[in-house]
């Protein structure tokens, strides 16, 4: 967790790390814990819990623990706000790291933004699934995973302010057909979500810094203006 000594970005990020070899990385890791104006946000890194028991699994999807992980994450994420004032929470992930970040975008219940590089719709349908989550399913508190197009039901019923900005590089088609295009599918058309390809030569999940840098800035002013755009009796419903 970071809290710069002067904070002049008036969101909380959250960041979840995809795929990540615990030998290579000390936890928090994630790829992309800095751009620009990132010192000057409060910021928030999570590693996945399996990483605490196995050096063996490279990602669980953060489903280890979830029902004691999530209350306290989004716990904390309410006393932050407060504490700095912020008005909304930006929810970043990579590959299984964006299905977690969608997932608790959409559970968290604030008017927030999932701002996702190739998350998974369903991640038991993958080949890293049977060998980095399957083998450790029996686990003590080991959540079911969940395809996303079932977890974002209601994500953009009337009232709601979130939005999604979701990433995909040039080379990455499996994830583009089988994974972003069914979630994209199940908005319903209220300008909620929006999805990138980027024209960059590049595969799964290899994003240049500048483009991350330039896209997180157009998907805030794409959530605002989408949160701008409710009416005063919409906002009144959702509260």
């Amino acid at each position: 967790m970071t809290e710069p000594e002067s904070v002049s970005s008036p969101y909380l990020h959250v960041l979840f790390h995809g795929f990540s070899r615990i030998e290579k990385h000390v936890p928090p890791v994630f790829a992309r814990k800095q751009w620009r104006g990132s010192d000057q946000a409060v910021c928030l890194s999570f590693s996945d819990p399996i990483h605490r028991f196995s050096q063996d699994s490279c990602c669980g999807w953060f489903l280890l623990g979830e029902a004691e992980f999530a209350p306290r994450m989004y716990a904390l994420r309410t006393a932050l706000m407060e504490r700095h004032g912020l008005r909304g929470t930006v929810w970043h992930g990579l590959s299984s790291g964006g299905y977690t970040a969608l997932k608790h975008c959409m559970r968290a219940g604030g008017d927030d933004l999932a701002f996702v590089v190739s998350p998974h719709n369903e991640p038991t349908v993958l080949p890293q699934w049977e060998r980095e989550a399957a083998p450790f399913a029996g686990l003590p508190g080991m959540a079911a995973p969940e395809a996303m197009t079932n977890i974002i039901k209601g994500w953009d019923a009337p009232g709601s302010g979130r939005y999604l900005h979701a990433l995909i590089s040039e080379k990455d088609s499996y994830f583009a057909l089988e994974h972003l295009r069914p979630i994209m599918r199940s908005f319903t058309g209220r300008g909620s979500a929006r999805a990138v390809m980027l024209r960059d030569g590049r595969g799964h999940g290899f994003i240049k810094d500048a483009d991350y840098d330039s896209q997180l800035e157009e998907a805030i002013r794409g959530w605002e203006i989408h949160r701008s755009r409710r009416s005063p009796a919409e906002t009144s419903t959702s509260a």
